[in-house]
């Protein structure tokens, strides 16, 4: 399958993993900072964004054996790596980390999905149903579930961030949680011996989601991982603070490349 990717910059390959109910355009606000000194591959997922669609009944675990094909048929051969995953994006990074081996040098994940599933405090979303076929309903209701599950700030959510939202929405057509609640991210963590680092916003802390309970998981799975707070941000923080997530990924992406 060929996907939808977004290609900027010279230098060695980074690639990008966008979160649920996403596409490249979670990271409009990193692509260029990163492209300053990498080859920048931002990727629509298959069934979300530009991406062709996979059968509604395709698993998790068929789902990553997809992506990892995709991975190796785009860049081939045995040039190094560099991964970036945000959420459910996270969990797929990993996954592929561990099977593509000493390729992939750095993994920075930015709060990952990939935990097993497990009920936590209620999150209240509201149904992108509800709005029928009424666009501002629908807007409205993208702005809600943005400050529910995304961003921690109202004045983060401007029309632009909406309409990043609104497409993503609409296009997404596969159920990430088959990936995000498949709880293969601790097992993937264990097997790597790249440099990693993970991301996570300050303000990505809730009933639903507990940082402290979820941070303390990822360090028990892999002890070298480092671990910086994002201020001033909630769960899509490559976003709502891109100036620290941007200086963090760049210092991370350009250290030595050894394991």
């Amino acid at each position: 399958m060929r996907i939808a990717v977004q290609r900027r910059g010279q230098g060695p390959d980074v690639v990008l993993f966008h979160g649920g109910m996403g596409s490249w355009k979670h990271w409009v606000r990193n692509v260029d900072a990163l492209a300053a000194r990498f080859t920048v591959h931002a990727l629509d997922h298959p069934s979300y964004g530009d991406s062709p669609p996979v059968p509604r009944e395709t698993t998790g675990p068929e789902y990553l054996d997809l992506m990892h094909g995709i991975i190796r048929e785009m860049l081939p051969g045995e040039a190094l790596l560099r991964f970036a995953g945000f959420s459910f994006g996270g969990a797929i990074a990993a996954n592929l980390a561990r099977r593509l081996g000493p390729r992939v040098t750095h993994l920075a994940l930015i709060s990952p999905g990939g935990f097993p599933r497990r009920r936590f405090g209620e999150r209240p979303t509201r149904s992108y149903r509800d709005a029928g076929d009424d666009d501002k309903r629908f807007r409205e209701i993208c702005r809600h579930n943005l400050l529910v599950n995304m961003l921690s700030d109202p004045a983060s959510v401007s029309e632009e961030t909406i309409d990043i939202q609104a497409d993503c929405v609409r296009r997404a057509r596969f159920d990430s949680r088959k990936v995000s609640a498949g709880g293969t991210l601790f097992g993937d963590l264990a097997a790597l011996r790249c440099h990693l680092r993970l991301l996570w916003g300050e303000r990505d802390d809730s009933a639903f989601r507990p940082a402290q309970l979820l941070i303390g998981e990822i360090r028990e799975a892999a002890s070298s991982i480092e671990v910086h707070r994002i201020p001033r941000a909630g769960h899509w923080s490559a976003y709502e603070n891109a100036p620290e997530v941007n200086r963090l990924l760049l210092e991370f992406f350009s250290a030595t490349s050894g394991h």
